[in-house]
Order: structure tokens, then sequence, then C-alpha cells
């Protein structure tokens, strides 16, 4: 950071930027003193920790934070900004910062940001607004759409409405606004509220171990989704850990900055090249999986983590313990992570239940009481395999609930009601989604199904499928007659489809099919042989004679269009591999365009 400069890793100082304690380590110099000395002999030294980027790993800015570099005048960052304040000379130190921070930046790249700390107290200064807006920025070569002013929330505004207007001036002049260590101050959705920041930095205790922590978790999403609405990107600060990492990508959340990513440096230095595939490598299987349940959600993610028991509890403990929470209609026995029982309130009921239950069972442990038959699915199965599962049981134990593993250990239970319910979804959703005249997959199953394939690991082959000459066809036979011929190749491509392949109608005359293999020829070949031999039918003699239809093209001119024709354009596995999906849309709209200018049938897989 700079200005404020209070460092990410402790309340206000880093693990890095940690030079000594709250006190001067030269006892006799006074705090006035020992800032009087920084300031007059520049002993401020600027280091750079990335902020990176949650969607490719790649570095989206840098936060300039700020080190006391001379050894007899080491002492707490939080304590000299206090100083500073307490004397009247925080625009001193606000300068000296900001300069150094400034130096060290000529190595941003083109668009990188780069975070500067400001006190609010400060930023309203004339001469903060004149001498550093019109001086520091251009001097150093940046351009003021490139320079983030961090407010922490921590610090009380003095004069609210003269900062409130210092901040509208700032973003006129197209500088971005962050809000600092949002959920640690006393000022909270305020300051949001007021300021309307385009960045919102999450307070590094809210990240720590958010992988442990389901409340944070809420938080978290609360703030994703709130900034999603407002139109601002959210930073998680702090990360230090691959489970703190792979969970904010989770919660989609935008940035990450913190010691696992990067740690400050004296110099400006790219993201570590494998943290940055890390990176990549959760967002892609994110991106999948929330593209993939919408529609075809996986069992795990219905699963509710449910109430256990140790083996080896009495089973009139166990008892007591459901007796008092009837919300507890089935548990499960688990040893360590595994689970080697289940029974529901019902029927342990009956087995303590009768004359003499309760005295032959009660002080057995629980393991001895409870079902080791029951139907387990692996976190990633599909709601409706598991829903074929769960009906093939018998009458008795239909209705229970299924439990969910998850790399062998137990992840959780489903309900049979969640699960008829969320099948109910999928039937309705797949209505929705198809085409009401070929009843094949629309476009937001399409969508979701080359995510999956371009982002998987299996191979794949896209092709996409276009009628030549469908617009003249349609002039001049009429809309029935069209809606024939588009029916007509929805016929060929599943009648050709003989390896489970994934058809679906974009709109108008184009098709997709995906295969599960990168070899796609032999397929495409065998479309365009049993469309041209059906499509014949669909034109008058006197048509096929010419060999043309008389139409209009879209200018109104009168022209002959030859017979409808395919033009197939496909992207496989073998010789590709897409960072993102606008890669992919972009390669096969060139390839495309180049197979629609040739004459009759044509393809080409890439």
């Amino acid at each position: 950071m700079i200005a404020n400069c209070l460092l990410e890793q402790t309340s206000f100082v880093a693990p890095l930027e940690a030079v000594g304690d709250a006190a001067f380590q030269n006892s006799e110099l006074s705090d006035s003193e020992a800032l009087r000395r920084i300031l007059e002999g520049n002993h401020i030294a600027a280091v750079y920790q990335p902020i990176v980027s949650l969607a490719d790993g790649q570095v989206f800015g840098y936060e300039a934070l700020s080190r006391i570099v001379t050894e007899e005048l080491q002492m707490n960052i939080e304590q000299m900004f206090r100083t500073a304040d307490r004397t009247h000379r925080s625009w001193e130190l606000e300068r000296l910062c900001r300069m150094k921070a400034l130096v060290g930046a000529s190595g941003l790249a083109a668009s990188q940001k780069l975070f500067l700390n400001v006190n609010p107290n400060i930023i309203h200064d004339e001469r903060f607004m004149g001498g550093f807006t019109k001086f520091f920025v251009a001097q150093f070569g940046l351009d003021f759409q490139d320079v983030v002013f961090e407010i922490n929330e921590r610090t009380a505004v003095i004069d609210n409405r003269a900062f409130l207007n210092s901040i509208s001036h700032y973003k006129k002049q197209q500088y971005g606004i962050a809000i600092d260590d949002v959920g640690a101050g006393y000022s909270g959705l305020n300051s949001l509220a007021s300021v309307k920041p385009d960045f919102i930095k999450l307070d590094m205790h809210l990240i720590r171990d958010i992988d442990k922590d389901e409340l944070k978790q809420l938080l978290c999403k609360a703030m994703v989704d709130f900034s999603k609405s407002a139109g601002m990107k959210v930073v998680a600060e702090g990360i230090e850990t691959e489970e703190e990492l792979a969970v904010v990508i989770r919660l989609q959340v935008d940035l990450g900055q913190g010691y696992f990513l990067g740690v400050p440096k004296k110099t400006i230095e790219d993201v570590d090249p494998e943290k940055a595939a890390m990176v990549s490598r959760y967002h892609e299987k994110k991106y999948i999986e929330r593209h993939r349940s919408s529609i075809y959600p996986i069992i795990g993610h219905l699963a509710k983590p449910g109430r256990n028991f140790a083996p080896s509890q009495k089973t009139e403990e166990v008892y007591e313990t459901i007796t008092n929470d009837p919300s507890i209609r089935e548990f499960v026995v688990l040893e360590g992570d595994k689970v080697v029982g289940f029974i529901t309130r019902t029927a342990l009921n009956e087995k303590l239940g009768g004359r003499f239950g309760f005295a032959l069972n009660s002080r057995r442990p629980i393991r001895e009481l409870v079902d080791t038959s029951f139907l387990t699915a692996d976190f990633k199965m599909t709601v409706d395999q598991v829903s074929r599962l769960a009906m093939q049981r018998s009458f008795e134990c239909l209705y229970n609930p299924i439990v969910v593993e998850r790399d062998g250990q137990y992840f959780g239970m489903v309900t049979v009601k969640d699960l008829l319910s969320t099948c109910t979804k999928i039937e309705v959703d797949i209505a929705v989604h198809s085409s009401p005249l070929t009843g094949l997959p629309g476009n937001l199953l399409i969508e979701q199904e080359i995510v999956t394939r371009l982002f998987g690991n299996d191979p794949y082959c896209i092709t996409y499928y276009d009628i030549d000459n469908f617009k003249a066809y349609n002039d001049a036979y009429g809309f029935q007659n069209g809606d024939l011929m588009l029916k007509m190749l929805a016929g060929a491509l599943i009648e050709c489809a003989t390896k489970n392949e994934f058809i679906g109608h974009i709109g108008g005359d184009d098709f997709i099919v995906i295969g599960d293999y990168s070899d796609g020829e032999n397929y495409c070949q065998s479309v365009i042989d049993a469309f041209s031999s059906q499509v014949i039918s669909l034109y008058r003699d006197e048509d096929i004679a010419n060999g043309f239809v008389v139409s209009k093209n879209r200018n109104g001119v009168t022209e002959n269009f030859p017979l409808a024709t395919l033009s197939i354009a496909g992207a496989s596995s073998r010789h590709n591999k897409y960072a993102n999906v606008d890669e992919f849309s972009k390669d096969i709209a060139k390839l495309k365009k180049i197979c629609k200018q040739q004459l009759g049938h044509f393809f080409e897989i890439q």
C-alpha cells in the first residue's frame, strides 16, 4: 500500500513489513522526533504486492506498501501515521510515501492498476488534489484510469461532505476508488453506499480459514452478489492457502491478494506461473460446475451435512439427542470419515419401542442398531443417475435419504423430496430451453455442453451445421416447407449419431453436434450423404432440373440460387486447447465464414 500504507498481513502490518515493536528500538527518540527524521531523510521505501485476477491467474494490478528503511528509526507503521496525524504532518508523510511508490511503479504493464492507500482526511486537501493529480501521475507516465485510491474503512472521516466531494472529483477524472478492509471497520455498508467505489476489498480476517467456516462463505457470497448488482469488483485480501483460494474462486470473487499468490517485493514482478495455472484450473472447474448445475446438477450440490454419531456412542444417548431435536429425521454413524451405518428416526423408535425394546437396546452401541445397507452416491453423480438408483430400491427403504460421499469420505445426505424436486425442475428447464420445432436442446443447454467439453480433459469434436441458400428456399417455398427442411436436417443429425453425440438446435438453420471424440470427419460425411439424398424431395421437378431456385436476394433483386447444401465448420481437441469460450467462438466463426464461401457441400475440422 501507499499513503496510509497499512500493511496487509496483520491487523495493520504485514510480516514482511513488521520492522520492530510498537515503540522505536531507540527508546530515547520521541515519536515526533522519529517522524521528523523519517521525513527529512526520506527513509521510506515502497514494495509491491500483486492483485491477481481469479479468472485466469494474471496480474490485475499491484498494491503499493510502505516500509521504514532505516534500522535505528524502525517503528510500527500504524504508529507512524498516527503520529503524523497528531503532529499535523500527514500531508508530508502521504506525499513521501506516494512519491516512493510511483518511482518504483514504472514497471507496470499497460492497463495494470496501481492501488494507493490514501487517508480520507487528506484526499480533499488542496495540495493533494493539485500536487498529486496534476504533477505526480503525469511525471511518472501513468494514466489516471490506472490509479486506484484505496480508502481504509477503519479511518474515521472528519469532514464527510468535503470527503465525498473530493471522491466525486476524482471519479470524474477516471481514477478508481476502492474501499479497503470491508468487514472490519465501523462504517460498514455506509461507506459503500456513500462512496460507490469501483472495488471492494474484503478484510483479510473474513478470508482467513474461509474454507472451514460456512458463515464466512455466506458473508463473502453476499458481498459478491451485492457487488455484481452494483457494478463493483471484489478483492479478497489475505489469501494464504490453496484451500482459501479455491473457496473464493468458487464464490466468484473477482480478484485475489495475499502471500499465497505473491509477497510484497521491491520491484514489480509477475505472479508465479504455477500459481497462475492453479487459479486457471480452479476457475475452469468452478465454471464447468456452475454451468452444468443449472440444468444437470450434480448430487453433491444438493447434499446437506446432516447429523452424525460415533459408532461407540450408547443408543440411549443418541435417542435423547434426537428426542430433544425434532429436526433430526435421520442420521449416519461415522468411523473417521467413513459411513458405517444409517438409520431413520422412525426405525430407531421401532427398535426401542415395545415392551422390552428400550431395556434390550438402550445400552448397546448405536453401531449395532443401524442399517449397514444404504444407497451411497458419489459427489459428482448427476441427479438423474441417482434418481434412477433411488427408485430401484425396495419399497420399505424407497424414501430413505441418499448418503453422498466425496473422494471416499462422507459429505452429506440428500432427501428424496429434494431429489425429486430437482428432477422436476430439470425436466421443466429442458422443455423450456429446447427448440419447439425440432425438440433439440437450445442455446442455454448448448452453451453448457460446450463449456464442459472445452474445459474438460476428455477428447471432443464440436461441429456447426449451416444450410446454404436456406433463405432463398424459405422465400420461394414458404415457411412451412422451410420448417420441413430444418426438421429433415435434425433427423439426419440424429440418424447418423452412433456414439451418444450431443445434438443441439442453435436457431434458424444453425445446428451443432458435440462428440466425445476428436475425429468427426466420418460423422460429417454421413450427415452430408443423408441430407443430400433426402432434401431433393422438398423441391419441385423444374427446380431440380434447373439446379437452382428463383428468389430475391437480401436487396430485393431477383436471382438464381443453388439448391440447399451444407457448410460444416468444426473444432476438435486434436489441435486446440482454448483458454476461454471467446477464443473458441472467434476461431469457429472465422472457419464458418471460410466454409460458407465454398461451393456445394463442404466441411472442415481444425
